[in-house]
């Protein structure tokens, strides 16, 4: 099976892998990141989400192995609600992305209003 060659990096001229960038060029910002995802980066939350899973090992729908640690209430930047340990829900991926899909507004469809707000 042939391989593309390197190419030459236009910034620094040395060789760089085909299909990769150098290591002189920095990553692009990705536009689908944005700030809201940063809390999920934090030491607090990792040590919050791998703690309520070594606690809450099983999905509060099926009883399966959970690997997503859900938010019951959406947080909207309120930094105590994202890390409020009664707020948090163990939940498999398949549960977990049709709870987002009916309330959260996932996959193109209306956020829907939590109980009590307009």
């Amino acid at each position: 099976m042939p391989f593309r060659p390197p190419r030459v990096c236009p910034r620094c001229r040395n060789l760089a892998p085909a299909g990769q960038r150098c290591a002189c060029t920095p990553r692009a910002p990705d536009p689908n990141r944005d700030a809201r995802w940063k809390p999920y980066s934090s030491p607090e939350w990792r040590a919050l989400r791998a703690a309520h899973l070594a606690a809450n090992p099983r999905c509060i729908v099926c009883g399966c192995r959970a690997t997503i640690v859900d938010h019951v209430r959406p947080w909207k930047n309120d930094r105590r609600l994202f890390l409020d340990p009664s707020n948090l829900a163990s939940m498999c991926k398949p549960h977990h992305d049709q709870k987002t899909n009916r309330q959260d507004g996932g996959f193109g469809n209306p956020v829907k209003a939590a109980a009590g707000q307009r």
